[in-house]
């Protein structure tokens, strides 16, 4: 007997466009957003495997404006780019957890895109996870990129701290990369 029925895979749509702007169907709309999963998951798998559990349904891509009303059972959901999210999706967005399942929330703080960085519900659920039985919030330390990408994030860091307004990193000086 399988342990989970179903992968959902859902991210924020942050851009300056929206969504129905762009030609076709869901699908087709929610493309550009969810290319990296793609990536990924064609990176780990066959990609004819991959595009039939899709196709088949257990492989499930999720706009989160879509997410509202649905209970997730025997699933595993994946929650990428989870910094984007706002306070009130994050909160809607947990409490689609069913029974035997599981939510993986990944997200990098200091790449919040929304106009305000406030607005993301992301730092207040890592630090809530202290508190909560049985979540368990993980810091990656390393980057998993090339090795060019460490140097360059300690240039954009270094301005950061003189007051440089760089963008990813802000003003804070610090990016969880």
């Amino acid at each position: 007997m399988k342990e989970t029925e179903k992968i959902i895979i859902t991210r924020p749509t942050v851009s300056k466009e929206e969504i129905g702007f762009l030609p076709g169907d869901l699908r087709e709309k929610m493309d550009p957003w969810v290319q990296p999963i793609y990536q990924n998951m064609f990176a780990l798998y066959d990609k004819a495997k991959i595009e039939n559990l899709i196709e088949s349904g257990v492989v499930e891509i999720v706009p989160l404006s879509f997410m509202r009303g649905r209970t997730f059972l025997d699933s595993i959901i994946i929650v990428d780019e989870a910094q984007n999210v706002t306070h009130e999706q994050m909160e809607m967005i947990v409490t689609r957890i069913g029974l035997r399942s599981k939510m993986i929330i990944c997200g990098d703080d200091g790449q919040v895109d929304l106009k305000s960085k406030r607005d993301s519900g992301f730092r207040f659920l890592y630090t809530a996870a202290k508190k909560v039985k049985n979540m368990i919030a993980i810091t990656l330390m390393q980057n998993h990129r090339d090795p060019i990408v460490d140097e360059l994030i300690e240039i954009y860091e270094e301005a950061a701290e003189r007051g440089i307004t760089t963008g990813s990193t802000g003003t804070s000086g610090k990016s969880t990369r």
